[in-house]
């Protein structure tokens, strides 16, 4: 569904909103739609209107969803009716994993990759390392690019969006949309959500790239010199406290990525912007599973984020960050 033109008030300007939107598999979708959809309910600001939009994973299909017109609550709906759909349950636990060729695979990724990092020493950088020991996942993504082939064609949008991944070959990230656009929304879609491990990497003219939160749970920091108002950051990988994030069974990992988000909201802020983070409770960490690419956890998923959400955002500590989304709601109505 196209969304119409943003209307700008004549008496005061729309403040600028960057959105942020980190991975975290089929679980990380359901949150997403889930804490948007909150979010949209108590201040009135569409997703769809954020000034820039940066996409990883399963950020990176939101982020297209809501570049193609589509409200966020209908991609919670969607979601939703996925468990009582048979087929659409289907092609989720191909996606997962669960259906999947169950051939022993022991030759690691990217051998090149795996030797970058060793070769950096102190500074080297434990995902990378990972992605390129694992085997190749198995998986294809075309799934994923066709549904957003279905909405963007062949043509990027005119609202900002930036997908992000990593290039196999030299380890560095790639960002579809800036460093590239040359590529359509669903190739760099598709590209992103490679999960090492799981899906087959992307090949885009003779190069292999896999899911952008390799480098990064959010890639927030590619907002450092824009011009705005807000930053609002969705991390489902991250957790919301240190001294009960261990409490998962994916909690080493959950506090690995927390403290590579809060790096990039600290850099963020301390470059002068205001940010709202967005980050899953014990309960909600829980609710995701320890793989994150279980669909028979989405309907939980979703009850435990619309609750959870609601009472965070409803704490003082928000009010300002809320205050700029309600502003930004009335200026463009």
């Amino acid at each position: 569904m196209p969304k119409p033109p943003k209307k700008r008030s004549s008496k005061q300007p729309t403040p600028k909103i960057g959105l942020v939107l980190g991975g975290g598999g089929i679980a990380g979708f359901a949150y997403l739609t889930t804490a948007l959809t909150v979010l949209q309910q108590l201040t009135g600001w569409d997703p769809r209107d954020a000034d820039v939009i940066v996409g990883t994973s399963a950020g990176s299909n939101v982020g297209g969803f809501l570049r193609g017109g589509t409200p966020i609550g209908e991609s919670l709906d969607d979601i939703m009716t996925l468990p009582t759909n048979p087929r659409s349950m289907e092609r989720l636990r191909v996606l997962s994993g669960r259906e999947a060729d169950r051939t022993l695979r022991v030759f690691p990724t990217s051998l090149p990759m795996v030797a970058r990092e060793i070769a950096r020493g102190p500074f080297m950088r434990p995902s990378r390392l990972v992605s390129g020991l694992i085997p190749n996942g198995n998986i294809r993504t075309d799934t994923i690019g066709d549904r957003m082939i279905e909405l963007h064609g062949t043509e990027w949008p005119d609202d900002e969006l930036l997908i992000t991944t990593v290039r196999l070959q030299d380890s560095e990230r790639v960002v579809f949309g800036l460093d590239r656009s040359d590529v359509d929304v669903g190739t760099a879609v598709e590209a992103s959500s490679a999960i090492p491990g799981y899906f087959k990497p992307v090949a885009i003219d003779g190069f292999r790239y896999i899911d952008g939160g390799t480098h990064s749970p959010t890639n927030a920091d590619l907002l450092l010199d824009r011009d705005l108002d807000l930053i609002v950051v969705a991390a489902p990988m991250s957790v919301d406290n240190v001294a009960t994030g261990w409490m998962t069974m994916n909690g080493g990992l959950r506090l690995y990525w927390r403290n590579q988000v809060h790096r990039e909201i600290d850099a963020l802020r301390g470059a002068g912007h205001r940010v709202l983070l967005l980050e899953p409770s014990l309960e909600e960490a829980r609710s995701m599973g320890p793989t994150l690419m279980d669909p028979t956890r989405i309907v939980n998923i979703v009850l435990q984020t619309s609750s959870a959400s609601r009472i965070s955002m409803a704490e003082s500590k928000f009010g300002d960050e809320l205050d700029v989304l309600r502003s930004a709601s009335k200026a463009g109505s």
